[in-house]
């Protein structure tokens, strides 16, 4: 049987605090369904297309609305393994459906890397008693990132007064960050304050 590689990325989601992936792909698959519905809908297409997986990868990008050239870490650590085995990389061509989440720079790069890639289309799969439709969760998805994206003055606004309070009380910025985070007053990104970024972010502007 031939030999295939599942290679599965998902985008960060800093206002749900998913933020890191487990190099693990089935407890990434708990963390993410994304990546559970890609690892469930290519384990079933190389078992329909009489391919043998011989190894799996997951990645996370960098950015929490695009695909990224840092796909090419992911994709340099599986490509001796293709080589080692011949194997192709099968990929889920999300773009197939509405040209949502596509990602360019993965296709550019895996062409450098001479690895064979083969995409795979996105239909909706079961997944225990639910079934899982990638269009109309990336559209709920892109729903809550407009309103989070929304809000960024709103969260930055009561941090900053929050910051504000602690810092005349005499707290540092390391402590007035550590603050923060504990009463969930997030970053305008969603990633945790820190003294630096905190301290930038009450630099009067100019």
């Amino acid at each position: 049987m031939p030999d295939a590689i599942g290679f599965y990325w998902t985008l960060p989601v800093p206002w749900a605090g998913f933020t890191a992936l487990s190099a693990d792909v089935d407890e990434a698959a708990k963390q993410s369904r994304t990546i559970r519905y890609q690892r469930d809908l290519i384990r079933h297409y190389a078992k329909d297309n009489g391919l043998t997986l011989v190894h799996e990868a997951v990645f996370l990008e960098i950015e929490p609305d695009r695909g990224s050239k840092a796909i090419m870490d992911g994709l340099r650590k599986v490509a001796p393994i293709a080589r080692k085995h011949g194997a192709q990389v099968l990929v889920v061509d999300f773009a197939a459906v509405q040209n949502w989440r596509g990602h360019q720079p993965l296709h550019e790069i895996a062409a450098t890397l001479n690895l064979r890639l083969q995409s795979v289309y996105p239909d909706e799969i079961a997944q225990g008693p639910d079934t899982f439709d990638p269009s109309a969760h990336f559209a709920d998805w892109r729903r809550r990132q407009a309103e989070w994206s929304a809000g960024k003055s709103a969260r930055l606004g009561a941090a900053l007064a929050r910051a504000a309070e602690l810092r005349a009380q005499g707290a540092s910025f390391a402590k007035s960050a550590a603050a923060l985070n504990a009463e969930g007053l997030q970053s305008p990104s969603g990633k945790q304050w820190s003294a630096d970024n905190l301290r930038k972010a009450m630099a009067p502007k100019t």
